[in-house]
């Protein structure tokens, strides 16, 4: 018999017997350097308003959320067939993050069922009466159903090594009967509480975030894709995945079935995987209305309130914003003839100059003459470059809005030169 120690942790399994440990979570990846901050906020956030001691009864006594809840076990036989039912559980609602597990972290999963080992429990929400969303635990459901599917093999088991190369359809009769009868538990929160109607507050998306903050902590990306869902962020989404925005970025290019099927190579790719391409693309319009609507503030929260102002806009009015991006985007890639935002002195794409270059583009009259005199460009940023402060200036020494729109007006130079 196989004796281990079983420990939680940070709403993982930890298993350990003598000096090896198999750990897993749902949002975890190859590198935990994933909150990479492509924004900083330079503004202290504000202290919250005094209460007197009465205010705080009252507001404790009001204030509560009321979560109805109730507990569902399901059998990974019985899991598969909830999955395939696509009107009674959505499995990814809009708000789940992009990264997933490698092969490796899905393969530990299959062996802790087959040890026989407790795996936490997913919540779900009701959205609408026997009809659920998955808020927390969409790496679980997938893996299961992805291994009984035969679309990978096991690897890196430690105490189930000789399955390792196999697929379900591969494992022995027993082991697969054994490994269906293995139940998974589900915690439901109910929609007769928690409806966002009944109340000023969301409860869904907070509980969202703090359901999926308890482990690895969403970046600000997330949960801006979390928050703020509407035609404006499917936008950010759909151009980031864009042939030319990912060729820039040296992103994978998009593939027919990457929503079902993302290849591993995308899922490796940094700014893919913590939706950090939609962040650069968020940058343009909360950069260039900053500047237009001579806004204040610290950077990230500048980048909350571009999605706020966005979140209802209309599909016209999205589509007008993405042919903006499109535009300025094609343009400077003409004009520094398939390489923009190089920094000489790198020779990898810069993206404080992208901000910079981008807005600049975006808020000049005359495109088509740069574009014209698109060598006179590229002489001026490698002049502006040379020099010590301006290359300060334009690699993002300072995130304040002065620094950026500093770095805005020094990129028109570099697109039209000192008369304008």
């Amino acid at each position: 018999m196989l004796r281990v120690r079983l420990s939680r942790y940070d709403g993982g399994v930890i298993l350990r017997e003598e000096d090896r440990t198999v750990e897993w979570n749902d949002d975890e990846t190859d590198s935990q350097d994933d909150d990479f901050l492509l924004e900083g906020d330079d503004e202290d956030e504000p202290n919250g308003v005094l209460l007197s001691e009465k205010e705080l009864i009252e507001k404790y006594a009001s204030g509560q959320l009321r979560i109805v809840r109730s507990t569902m076990d399901f059998t990974l036989h019985n899991l598969r067939q909830v999955i395939s039912d696509k009107s009674y559980l959505n499995i990814s609602p809009s708000y789940q993050r992009r990264n997933r597990w490698d092969r490796r972290k899905r393969s530990l999963l299959i062996e802790s069922f087959l040890l026989n080992i407790p795996v936490p429990p997913i919540y779900l929400y009701e959205r609408d009466y026997n009809s659920y969303e998955v808020m927390d635990g969409l790496q679980r459901l997938q893996t299961i159903n992805d291994f009984i599917d035969n679309k990978f093999r096991l690897i890196g088991l430690e105490f189930w090594s000789e399955l390792n190369g196999k697929k379900y359809d591969e494992l022995p009769d027993v082991l697969r009967k054994g490994l269906l009868r293995r139940t998974l538990s589900a915690i439901v929160l109910l929609a007769e509480s928690s409806r966002p109607e009944d109340s000023d507050v969301d409860v869904r998306m907070v509980l969202f975030r703090r359901l999926n903050t308890g482990g690895i902590q969403l970046n600000a990306q997330e949960l801006r894709n979390a928050l703020y869902p509407g035609h404006f962020n499917d936008m950010l989404l759909r151009v980031s995945r864009s042939s030319i925005f990912t060729d820039i970025w040296g992103i994978p290019p998009r593939t027919i079935d990457e929503d079902e099927n993302p290849p591993e190579r995308l899922l490796r790719n940094r700014l893919y995987r913590t939706m950090g391409d939609c962040e650069i693309v968020l940058r343009f319009f909360a950069i260039r209305e900053t500047i237009v609507g001579d806004l204040k503030g610290g950077f990230r929260r500048l980048l909350d309130t571009c999605m706020v102002r966005h979140q209802k806009d209309s599909i016209t009015a999205v589509d007008s914003l993405e042919e903006l991006f499109n535009h300025c985007i094609t343009g400077l890639r003409d004009i520094f003839e398939g390489q923009p935002f190089i920094l000489p002195r790198t020779n990898r794409p810069s993206l404080p100059l992208f901000d910079a270059l981008m807005v600049a583009y975006s808020l000049v009259s005359n495109t088509e003459e740069i574009s014209k005199d698109y060598q006179a460009v590229q002489e001026r940023l490698m002049t502006y470059a040379m020099d010590e402060d301006n290359y300060a200036i334009l690699t993002g020494k300072g995130n304040t809005t002065s620094a950026i729109k500093e770095r805005v007006s020094l990129a028109k130079k570099i697109l039209v030169g000192d008369s304008q």
